[in-house]
């Protein structure tokens, strides 16, 4: 099976490769060669999947979220950041309803098995029975009004939105160089799959400046002591 296979070939390339953990989430930070290892196992998935009759907007989704396979980044820092969705245009929101019901629908089953199960909630099975049935049909209402507006959708203003869901996820902001410029980008990360950075920092100690000086420090050298860093010739 592919997929097994892929995500075999995916872990022996990261193995080796220095990984840092924030907040949940895994960021692997590639060389040159890692990179290029991790593109060939992508296209290698593009290539099943189009034989296959699947055309995805990410053929690699599954496996981990590339961040930059174009240019090498010299920089970053990660941060807590709040991420929201808002779909305005009627056409956009009709053609979302049903996947963003689906996505609730199984994020609350998943929710309340937690719940269920925390040790702290002490929920008996005569409660947790109670809870189910409850939250089924409150998945049968939803799923009743969400066909009940597509079916008629020219008379409802529906609009998808998480901005009451004020909820921070970990990021990453990174700085490349492209054809002599830097540019800088941001992007969240994601907790389910390794996150993947091209990262090569080859600039002289002499052409940096203080910041990004000490930002490479920490990145590569081993802390000691509180203020001592140290790394290997």
């Amino acid at each position: 099976m592919i997929y097994e296979e892929i995500k075999e070939e995916l872990s022996s390339v990261l193995m080796n490769s220095r990984s840092i953990e924030y907040q949940g989430v895994v960021l692997h930070l590639l060389s040159d060669t890692e990179m290029e290892k991790v593109l060939a196992l992508e296209l290698t998935v593009h290539a099943n999947d189009i034989e296959k009759g699947l055309e995805k907007k990410n053929h690699f989704y599954d496996y981990a979220k590339i961040i930059n396979s174009e240019f090498s980044a010299f920089k970053y820092t990660l941060s807590m950041k709040h991420k929201k969705k808002e779909i305005f245009d009627p056409f956009k929101v009709r053609k979302a309803l049903p996947a963003e019901y689906e996505i609730w629908k199984n994020k609350s089953r998943v929710q309340l098995e937690k719940e269920i199960k925390d040790e702290k909630n002490a929920i008996t099975d005569d409660q947790a029975k109670i809870l189910r049935e409850q939250l089924e049909k409150d998945i049968e209402l939803a799923k009743y009004n969400v066909d009940k507006v597509l079916d008629n959708y020219e008379n409802y203003d529906v609009v998808i939105s998480t901005f009451e869901d004020y909820t921070y996820y970990p990021a990453l902001y990174y700085v490349m160089e492209e054809k002599g410029k830097n540019k800088a980008s941001d992007t969240h990360l994601r907790q389910d799959v390794p996150n993947l950075l091209w990262y090569e920092d080859n600039r002289p100690y002499a052409e940096l400046r203080s910041n990004d000086r000490m930002s490479r420090i920490i990145q590569t050298f081993d802390r000691f002591c509180g203020s001592i860093y140290i790394k290997a010739k």
